[in-house]
């Protein structure tokens, strides 16, 4: 990062410091997005584990936490250009309007399919995100055995 420090001969000399933050609120918003999406897929994992025997509360509450988590992710897949989303974003996003619309179903383990549809739409929506910021960040070197590294706009 480019710092410039200017120093005036007046009375009331102050220091100004001018930096270029965009490579750094990227990098902090890339880490915070990171977070999310790792916290989403561990409580999706956590709830595809469950079995239909969990007390009612425990699966409510797991529900409530994955409707947060995935109501999140739904926006950050729906940025990505539907060219871009991939089966996987499609498919997630398609499972959570349903699940939005229809809520759980009234049978007796309507509530543990609803969380498992849930868990199964974060999934979803985790691979697409990951899949889309690695398809975006820009490419290293490609290395080639006992050859020297091809670079990645080389023919």
């Amino acid at each position: 990062m480019r710092e410039q420090a200017e120093h005036t001969g007046r009375a009331d000399s102050s220091l100004t410091v001018e930096a270029d933050l965009g490579p750094a609120l990227l990098q902090v918003a890339t880490a915070v997005e990171e977070h999310a999406e790792d916290e989403a897929e561990r409580d999706a994992t956590a709830a595809l584990a469950v079995r239909h025997t969990l007390p009612a509360i425990e699966v409510a509450a797991m529900t409530n936490r994955l409707l947060t988590r995935v109501e999140g992710l739904a926006v950050g897949v729906e940025r990505i250009p539907v060219c871009c989303r991939g089966a996987s974003g499609i498919g997630a996003l398609a499972t959570w309007e349903r699940l939005k619309e229809q809520g759980p179903a009234p049978d007796p383990l309507g509530n543990w399919s609803y969380l498992r549809d849930l868990a199964h739409s974060a999934h979803g929506m985790v691979h697409s995100l990951r899949e889309h910021r690695a398809a975006e960040q820009p490419q290293a070197f490609v290395g080639r055995s006992g050859m020297p590294p091809l670079a990645p706009d080389a023919p």
